[in-house]
This record gives C-alpha cells, sequence and structure tokens, in this order.
C-alpha cells in the first residue's frame, strides 16, 4: 500500500462502487436537512449516491476528474482538503462528510484527512477506509482517547477498489473487463458523530450481497462511468 508501487495510482485515486455507499445509508440514519460533501470526490460517487437518495450532496477534489455526462451541478470545483485556502462547503451548518480518502501515497494522509474532517463537520463523519487501519499503535490516541468512531461497520464483501485511470482495463487473455470484479483487500467505513462523540465503538457488519445482485451492482457503475456499452453485459 506504499506510494511509489507501479499498480498504484499516484494520488490514491481508487473508485468504490455505488453499493457501498448504498450500504452506508442503509446503516446509518442521515439527517435529510443536512448537506453531504465529498472532498475526494473523484467521479463523484458518493455524492451522486447520496443525490439519488434525496440528500443535498456536493463534491471537490484535489483535481476535477468529474464525468462530462454526470451531474456537474454536484461538484463544486479543484480543492486542497489538507491546503490552507478555505471552501464554501466548510461554512455549511449541518455539514457532514463522507468520503474514501486517499490512503498512502502521503504518509498518515488517511489519518490528517479524518481529523480535518472531524473539525469542520457538525454531524456526522464517514470514512472508507482498509479495516487493518484501525490496527495501528500510532492510531490509539485517535480511536479510543481524542475521537473513537461511533460505528466501525464492516464489509463481508470485500469491496473492489480500481484505480480511476484503470477502468476500461480488460484481461489480455479474455478480453473482459476487470474493474470491480473482485476486491483484494477487506474494507469498512468508520462513522463519526460529532454531535455525540462516542466513549465506546460498535463494530457492526454488513451482509454479503448474492452473486445476482454482485452483478447488478457491477454493471451499474460500469454503465454510470461509460466503460460499459448500454447493450454489453460484463461477465
Amino acid at each position: 500500500m506504499m506510494a511509489g508501487s507501479p499498480d498504484r495510482h499516484p494520488q490514491d485515486w481508487y473508485v468504490e462502487q455505488t453499493w457501498t455507499v448504498r450500504a452506508l445509508m442503509q446503516v446509518v440514519e442521515f439527517d435529510r436537512h443536512a448537506t453531504i460533501w465529498d472532498p475526494c470526490c473523484g467521479l463523484g460517487t458518493i455524492p451522486r449516491a447520496f443525490a439519488d437518495a434525496g440528500f443535498a450532496a456536493q463534491g471537490t477534489d484535489l483535481v476535477d476528474r468529474w464525468l462530462a455526462w454526470e451531474l456537474r451541478h454536484l461538484f463544486m470545483g479543484e480543492h486542497d482538503f489538507l491546503g490552507q485556502q478555505v471552501h464554501l462547503m466548510e461554512r455549511m451548518a449541518r455539514l457532514n462528510i463522507v468520503f474514501n480518502p486517499p490512503y498512502g501515497y502521503k504518509k498518515d494522509i488517511a489519518e490528517r484527512c479524518v481529523r480535518r474532517a472531524l473539525m469542520l463537520a457538525d454531524g456526522l463523519v464517514c470514512a472508507l477506509l482498509p479495516i487493518r487501519w484501525r490496527a495501528s499503535e500510532k492510531r490509539y490516541p485517535l480511536f479510543a482517547e481524542q475521537h473513537p468512531p461511533r460505528f466501525i461497520l464492516e464489509f463481508c464483501d470485500r469491496p473492489s477498489m480500481p484505480p480511476g485511470d484503470a477502468l476500461a482495463n480488460r484481461d489480455p487473455a479474455t478480453g473482459k473487463l476487470t474493474a470491480w470484479k473482485r476486491g483484494k483487500t477487506d474494507y469498512a467505513w468508520y462513522v463519526w458523530d460529532t454531535r455525540q462523540p462516542a466513549t465506546d465503538t460498535i463494530t457492526r457488519i454488513i451482509p454479503p450481497r448474492t452473486a445476482e445482485q454482485k452483478k447488478i451492482d457491477r454493471d451499474f457503475d460500469l454503465r454510470r462511468v461509460g466503460v460499459l456499452p448500454q447493450l454489453e453485459m460484463a461477465a
């Protein structure tokens, strides 16, 4: 998971599937009057999923990667979440931050992003990160003393997180698309409630999907990002 690996995106741009966001919404209750902000939105998966569910949702990112045919009004521009510039979203009342933060291309960047989100949000902070992220002596103060998450929601299914520049890749032997085929890393949603700081953390399991649902979910995202033509089915 370290920077410099030839199969890693240089800015840790990895694309979560929509079903991972829907799973979060099924477990965690979000205020319908609050705004959802994803400061590492990539292709807009998280803002789009929340907007489709009827929430006010916006996204920003270090680089504009938004798709031309997506809901461009959900993208609030290029912004360095860890930089000095203040973004309009930081001044929103009733703000929830939901994101898939970068994990390894800079030292401690995921923790820095989480701590920044906890400073800015006045509601929920939800971070999609590997389960092993919590197994850290260095992060003991964050988890046990300063900001214990209210929930850690572990996926039974391993979410696939392909690099954003590899979504159209195909297996050279079969010609089949490889994006979101199968996951290699165990992930969880880490959920903090800044309104009611937790003293202990509840771990819950997100149930596995059926084989049929996995295919439906994969087809949805391959079409959403324009990789899979409407008449072609993913194998």
